[in-house]
Parts: C-alpha cells; sequence; structure tokens
C-alpha cells in the first residue's frame, strides 16, 4: 500500500509485499491501488493479501520466537509454586486447579443456556475432546488462559504463574501455525476458537513489549479467518454459531469504539442471530451505527454537509427505534428501583454513587439494557457531531449515563440485591459491564455540558466503577481519564 506523507512524497507501507500475483511471479510491484500496473498490463486479476491476516501472522511469528526461552523456566516455575503442605501437587493438578477457578469466574460451567455466555459455556466440550488430540491448540490455548487469568485474580504478583501462562500460550500459537500449514491455511473451527482465545489472553496479559506488538493481532486475526470460512458456501456452514455471534459481537464493540467499518457483512450475524432473542434488534443497531460513524468521519472530511444531515434523521430514527425496542422487552428484563443502603457493597457508599439503583431478576437480564443505554449514548454523540448541537440529544446522554450507573451493580452482584450468583460468573459479568461504563465515562470527559448536568463527583465514580470492574474482570485496559471541575 502507498501512502502520501505530509510533504507529498509517497512511501510504502512496511507491511505490504505487493500484490498475490507479482508474489507468486516474484517480480516488482509497484502496489498501485484498486490494481497494480503490471496486473493492469497483463488483465489478470490483482489482490492484495488480508492485512488483518498479516498483522496476526507477524504475532504469531514473535510468540513462537519466545517458547524456548519460556520452556526453559517453566519446571522451575512449576517447582515453585508446590505449597509445603502438598509437595506431591503436579503440573496437571495445578492446571485442574486454575481451570476449574477460570470456569468458575468466566460462567463456562453454567447448567442454562445463555446467549450471552455461550462462546464460553463451549470452553469446557473443547477442553475434553482436544485432550484425546495432542496437536490441538485448544488445550493449551485455555489453559494459557486459565493461567493469566489466575495469575491476574492474585493479591500479590506470582511470575513464576505469568512464566507458565506465557509458555502454554506459545506452544498454543506454535500448535496453531502447524495446524494452518497441515491445512493450507484453512482454517477450522477449532483453529478460529484457540486464535480468539489467544485475543483474550492479550486483554489479561498484554506483551512486556508492546511498542513492537499489536494487543489486537488475534482478534483480527480470528476476523480473517472467519471471513475466509465464510467466502465459501461450502465452509460457511461449518461455523460454530456460538464462535460467529461471539466474534461478531466483539468486532462491532472495537469498531464502535475506533469509529471504523465492521470487516464482516452483517448478513452471517443475523443468520445465527435467535429470532427470539431479545438483543437481536440491539446488535443489528449497534453494527449499523458502526457503518454510520465511519459514513460521517467521511463526510467530514469532504465537508459534505448535505450528506451529514441527511445522517442527523437516520440517527434519530435509531434512537426512537431503540427506545421502542427497550419498552417492549419481555417482563424478565425489567427492573424495580429501591434506595442504596448502609448493608451494600463497598461500590454503592463511595463519594458520587447513585443513591437509587436498579434491580433486575438476574445479572445477565441487565445486559442487554446497559447495552442499549451505551449504543443510545454513541447515536447522540454522533448527532451531536454532526449538527453541532442538539439539547434533546444532550439529554438523553445525561440519562442514558445516569441508566448505567444505575444498573452496574446489578450486573456484577449477581442480583439486584446482591443475594444470588454472588461468585460464579463473577469475571465474566465485570466484562459485560465495561462496555457501557467505558461508553459513559468517555461522555462525561468529551462533553463539558453533559459533565456539568452529571456533575463531577458522579463523574469521578462512574470511572472508579470502570477500574473496579477491569479488575474483577482481570482487564489490562489501562484508564487515562481526568475529570476537572472547572467548567
Amino acid at each position: 500500500m502507498q501512502i502520501k506523507t505530509k510533504t507529498g512524497v509517497t512511501t510504502r507501507s512496511p507491511r505490504s509485499k505487493g500484490c498475490l500475483m507479482c508474489r507468486r511471479s516474484k517480480v516488482k510491484c509497484n502496489e498501485g491501488h484498486p490494481q497494480c500496473s503490471r496486473c493492469v498490463r497483463r488483465g489478470t486479476e490483482c489482490s492484495y493479501p488480508d492485512a488483518l491476516e498479516l498483522d496476526f501472522r507477524d504475532e504469531n511469528s514473535k510468540a513462537a520466537a519466545r517458547t524456548a526461552a519460556l520452556w526453559r523456566t517453566r519446571t522451575q516455575a512449576a517447582r515453585l509454586l508446590r505449597e509445603p503442605s502438598a509437595p506431591s501437587r503436579t503440573l496437571e493438578d495445578l492446571h485442574d486447579r486454575v481451570i476449574a477457578s477460570f470456569y468458575r469466574d468466566f460462567d463456562c460451567s453454567a447448567k442454562v443456556s445463555n446467549p450471552w455466555i455461550e462462546f464460553f459455556q463451549m470452553l469446557p466440550t473443547l477442553y475434553r475432546q482436544s485432550a484425546r488430540v495432542p496437536s490441538s491448540p485448544t488445550r493449551q490455548a485455555i489453559r494459557a488462559l486459565a493461567l493469566a487469568h489466575h495469575s491476574r485474580q492474585q493479591q500479590q504478583p506470582v511470575p513464576q504463574l505469568e512464566i507458565m501462562a506465557r509458555t502454554e500460550y506459545s506452544h498454543a500459537i506454535t500448535q496453531i501455525r502447524l495446524q494452518l500449514q497441515r491445512s493450507h491455511g484453512v482454517p477450522s473451527t477449532e483453529t478460529v476458537v484457540s486464535v480468539a482465545l489467544m485475543g483474550l489472553f492479550d486483554s489479561i496479559l498484554p506483551s512486556p513489549d508492546p511498542v513492537h506488538s499489536w494487543h489486537a493481532a488475534h482478534q483480527h486475526g480470528a476476523i480473517s479467518m472467519v471471513r475466509q470460512q465464510i467466502a465459501s458456501p461450502t465452509s460457511a456452514a461449518s461455523i460454530d454459531p456460538y464462535l460467529l455471534k461471539y466474534q461478531y459481537l466483539l468486532m462491532v464493540i472495537n469498531c464502535l469504539n475506533q469509529r471504523s467499518r465492521p470487516q464482516l457483512p452483517l448478513k452471517w450475524w443475523a443468520a445465527v442471530m435467535n429470532p427470539g432473542f431479545s438483543a437481536a434488534h440491539l446488535f443489528c443497531t449497534m453494527y449499523r451505527l458502526a457503518q454510520w460513524q465511519a459514513e460521517i468521519d467521511s463526510h467530514i472530511v469532504t465537508f459534505n454537509h448535505h450528506a451529514m444531515s441527511n445522517m442527523v434523521d437516520t440517527l434519530l430514527a435509531a434512537d426512537d427505534a431503540l427506545d421502542a425496542w427497550e419498552t417492549q422487552l419481555p417482563p424478565s428484563s425489567h427492573f424495580s428501583e429501591r434506595e442504596v443502603g448502609g448493608d451494600d457493597p463497598a461500590i454503592l457508599q463511595w463519594s458520587g454513587a447513585p443513591s437509587r439503583v436498579y434491580v433486575y431478576e438476574t445479572s445477565w437480564n441487565a445486559v442487554p439494557r446497559t447495552f442499549c443505554f451505551a449504543t443510545r449514548i454513541m447515536i447522540c454523540q454522533n448527532i451531536l457531531l454532526c449538527h453541532g448541537y442538539a439539547q434533546d440529544a444532550e439529554q438523553t446522554i445525561v440519562e442514558m449515563i445516569r441508566h448505567i450507573c444505575r444498573s452496574t451493580h446489578a450486573v456484577i452482584s449477581g442480583g439486584g440485591d446482591g443475594s444470588n450468583d454472588a461468585e460464579e460468573g463473577l469475571s465474566m459479568r465485570g466484562r459485560a459491564i465495561v462496555w457501557p461504563l467505558n461508553v459513559a465515562a468517555s461522555a462525561l470527559q468529551r462533553n463539558p455540558r453533559v459533565l456539568a448536568q452529571v456533575g463531577v463527583e458522579s463523574a469521578q465514580w462512574t470511572r472508579r466503577a470502570l477500574q473496579h470492574v477491569l479488575r474483577l474482570s482481570g482487564s489490562s485496559l489501562a484508564l487515562n481519564l481526568d475529570y476537572k471541575t472547572e467548567q
């Protein structure tokens, strides 16, 4: 890919090495887009390697190179982890212990099918099945993730646990590479699952050398693999729908945060969503919002004010539709409201905490509403971006932030009253509220008028709550929020 610098000099992207046809012919490519000059002259089809896959393979190569050094420390790490009271504990005992903890914290062992965690409910079965295949990357990927999670949950850092986690991570990467080589680059569901787990690992234990490593490489690699599978009618049906839904949700949330277009088509997500699933309309709106944001950004660059005005109408219609969707949610998704009491957890006793909270039937029933609140904030932020100022949109942002704050405890407590499911799935529930809280905190930081209406103290509580759930979920996401009292 060619890039024009501010000085007008054309340079080449370091990742680009020519089109596929020139690569096969081993000739120099001028990397013209959409077709290079050689392919134009010869009348041949011109296409370039998938940038997402290249990033993924680059990261794999770096991870695989670390395997040997980490392996030498593994035996010592296992010995140091043995407790004096149980000298006979084996490495397998440790794996069983941390995997059981991971299953509990991420609700992998939930008996009732849950659309919010169904990808994680797949993992115990995949782990058992992979025991019969020594070359399977899935078993090592799950072990790596469990060890990483266990390492983050300890009160005191345990370097040996991190060493073991990174060792399993590197071996999983090696097996993924070998599996792709054996299948001539055609990914299987097991391969995509393993790569998706490596992406989750990166969010818990990021690379110690972040300057030379891209934390989203594996997530983008999984997207590239899914895109490769759905491009073929014969292989599309083989993609596990649980895996597909998980990848789509991650992709859309990241596209919303980064204001980029989704790399996978909506039709495949819609095809695997149960029409009776209450969040189906919400997910489709989130996907379309990611597309709309990218269009808005292009209109801003081209000064297309007419298109931006039309986009306001689209966004207002989407917000009205979400408001109507919320009123039609089933009774199980409804909530009651109560005052905060002295017996409530510490998070509700902090300065700036909401004085009233929402009580849902279960934690997971609170998730679609909190996602809806966050999506409406982002819709209204884009209305303000296109319109300049819109009092109704600004007031909706303030209202949605308050809704998210009042629902936060219901998501992470196991229920609005804190009495149900106190431990099971705690880390997974923490992850479910991270995005809504992050959207709320970002809106408070960006818009002084919204901050003035919500209040600096409440804004500070929102940030503390976000930090709290990041710790609960084991995420390594760093925060850089600074609310000032001067308006």
